[in-house]
């Protein structure tokens, strides 16, 4: 997207309530005259100025038509349009359809979603609508708000609890390695995508234990036998595959063997047009599920037929892009967008793509290279329009949940992770994400059930494996957690995060010389600050009071070093300089991670100024409810 016409999306979108918000005011941003900026908007989009930020304000009041329960009346005026006639005649105008009667053709499309509710589940419901709107004025709900809620509670009656107690070698568990490419080096992404599209289909099945794509793709080109990447990964069975891509024909071969003798039990094989790919991958999910013993009901059947795009150069050039998000750095990301936004102007209904764009812009954000709330504005408005296009989409409610999460709204960040697990429950970084949110509110027990559902799927991923490990410490099973240490260190020894979870195993432990010792490690594999930081904090709780302090006359006073200030002075143990960086840490809305649950801020807990913290960002009391 152009930059310009990005900085007038967000202009448009922070004062959509104020009516008298003028042109002017969008020139005088923006460093353009009128003339200027009509001839830009004219070129960019073929609408005049006040035509194209009438159709932004449109586009607003559908998503709030179809996720609250504001009165249109209340619609027209959130968006700053201050007659409810104007705006049901232009809004006609724009969609083809009264506003009245899209409300009732998407609430139709709700319904068709929900199953039975006892009525003890509606009384429920009943109760919670009416606490939300006594505490939540309704024109100030944003995007999704209470209809967010809402489609979760409604799809209380078919979410299923999941048994992660059981053995995980259950009959049907299944890992696909990469396909091999046997085309042109170039076209190597699209075996890939092969793969992905296979291992999406099949994911959407809650007793199937798919193996993570991230685990996978480690045993590309790999000279292990099937015997051993089953005893690995821990499954039964393993999916291989072969493409080869000529101009627009492609063949496929796909075989299913059982783990534990290498005997192929399955096979089949593909030969055609690029444009028949996606038909025949549906067929190979369902076959396969077959063969595990699935039975595939209606709903779920209809699922694994689901195809992201009818449009394979859309679908290429999606395949690109993620790609390209693997190396996360700032030109690439941006690339990747590039690439989506491409696939986008391929296939304006592509939800895949939308959800994947909603990441980057979410990775971008988190790393800096783009102001955060400019971020958090594109990833929901992008995660909102996948899910617009794919009420399913479970990896675009995932990305609505970080930003909630990071807004510190904790209800809704819950609703919106859910929502994404009842959509794809075998997803493993979606089940990573909600333990890390759960730890944050203080449901650790809830958090380590969930990041042993995320490790089972993704064995060997070095990151979920260190966050699985900081769940069992926040939750207080140090016995487990230095089992996963020890069966861990052959594994994951090398990689620089291990001694992120090993410092902080120390902490708990009050082993603070060790800890140190751990994040220095750290922090000559990674160069990352915050080794650093912790191991100073390390140094002040061994009683190296100048060390702590040298440290902290090194530190710049500006926002982004507020949590090393809080963190060095709770290692020194003053309590009033610690709670002042922490206040000023919530008025920048940068708080530390964990800070209900943190072992580096216990001593403040019987503190009224610390529980006035956690007060003001939701954290005192979350109203969490788990399911």
């Amino acid at each position: 997207m152009n930059e310009i016409l990005q900085k007038l999306n967000l202009l448009i979108e922070e004062n959509f309530e104020n009516s008298k918000f003028s042109i002017d005011e969008i020139c005088t941003n923006l460093g353009l005259s009128r003339s200027q900026l009509h001839r830009f908007i004219k070129e960019q989009t073929q609408l005049s100025t006040s035509l194209y930020i009438r159709k932004i304000k449109l586009q607003k009041a559908k998503q709030l038509l179809v996720t609250t329960q504001l009165r249109i009346s209340e619609i027209a005026y959130s968006i700053g349009i201050d007659s409810p006639q104007s705006f049901s005649k232009y809004f006609t105008e724009e969609f083809g359809i009264s506003p009245s009667d899209f409300r009732k053709s998407q609430e139709n499309l709700v319904e068709e979603m929900v199953v039975e509710i006892t009525p003890k589940e509606e009384r429920v419901i009943q109760k919670k609508l009416f606490l939300l709107s006594q505490k939540h004025k309704f024109y100030r709900f944003r995007w999704l708000g209470l209809g967010l809620l809402l489609l979760t509670i409604l799809g209380l009656g078919f979410w299923l609890k999941y048994s992660l107690e059981k053995n995980a070698n259950v009959e049907g568990s299944i890992a696909i390695l990469p396909f091999k490419n046997l085309g042109k080096p170039e076209n190597a992404f699209f075996s890939d995508g092969v793969m992905e599209q296979i291992h999406t289909s099949l994911a959407v099945i809650d007793n199937l234990k798919i193996i993570s794509k991230t685990s996978s793709l480690q045993y590309r080109n790999t000279q292990k036998t099937i015997p051993q990447i089953g005893k690995e990964l821990n499954v039964n069975y393993i999916l291989e595959g072969t493409v080869l891509q000529l101009a627009q024909k492609v063949r496929i071969t796909v075989e299913l063997s059982r783990a534990n003798d290498d005997m192929v039990v399955w096979s089949k094989n593909y030969e055609g047009e690029m444009k028949d790919i996606f038909g025949y991958m549906s067929t190979v999910a369902k076959e396969i599920a077959n063969e595990l013993n699935q039975k595939l009901s209606i709903s779920l059947s209809k699922k694994l037929e689901k195809v992201p795009t009818q449009n394979i150069n859309a679908y290429n050039e999606y395949l690109q892009g993620q790609q390209l998000m693997k190396a996360r750095t700032k030109e690439k990301m941006e690339a990747a967008i590039l690439k989506f936004e491409k696939a986008i102007g391929l296939d304006p209904n592509f939800a895949n793509a939308y959800a994947q764009k909603a990441s980057a812009y979410y990775l971008l954000g988190e790393d800096s290279h783009i102001d955060w709330k400019a971020s958090i504005k594109l990833v929901e408005q992008n995660a909102l329009t996948a899910i617009q296009l794919d009420a399913e989409n479970g990896m675009a409610y995932a990305n609505l949940a970080k930003v909630y999460q990071r807004q510190n709204k904790w209800e809704q960040a819950n609703a919106s992770f859910k929502i994404a697990l009842k959509n794809s429950p075998n997803d493993a970084q979606i089940n990573y994400w909600y333990s890390l949110m759960l730890r944050s509110v203080g449901q650790v027990n809830k958090a380590v059930q969930y990041s042993t559902k995320a490790i089972t799927l993704d064995p060997v991923y070095p990151t979920v494996f260190v966050g699985h490990v900081g769940n069992y410490m926040y939750a207080g099973k140090m016995k487990l957690a230095q089992k996963a240490l020890e069966d861990g260190k052959p594994l994951f020894g090398e990689f620089y995060m291990y001694h992120w979870a090993s410092g902080f195993y120390c902490i708990f432990q009050n082993d603070y010389k060790t800890a140190q010792e751990e994040f220095n490690e750290g922090f000559q594999m990674s160069g990352i600050a915050d080794f650093k930081r912790i191991a100073i904090y390390c140094q002040a709780k061994l009683g190296h009071k100048k060390v702590a302090e040298t440290y902290l006359q090194s530190l710049e006073e500006i926002p982004e070093n507020y949590e090393s200030f809080a963190t060095i002075y709770a290692g020194l143990g003053n309590t009033d300089k610690c709670i002042e960086y922490l206040q000023k840490e919530v008025e920048t809305s940068n708080m530390p991670n964990y800070i209900k649950v943190s072992p580096l801020f216990a001593f403040l807990h019987s503190d009224a100024r610390f529980e006035a913290i956690l007060q003001e960002i939701g954290l005192a009391n979350p109203t969490i409810t788990m399911l």
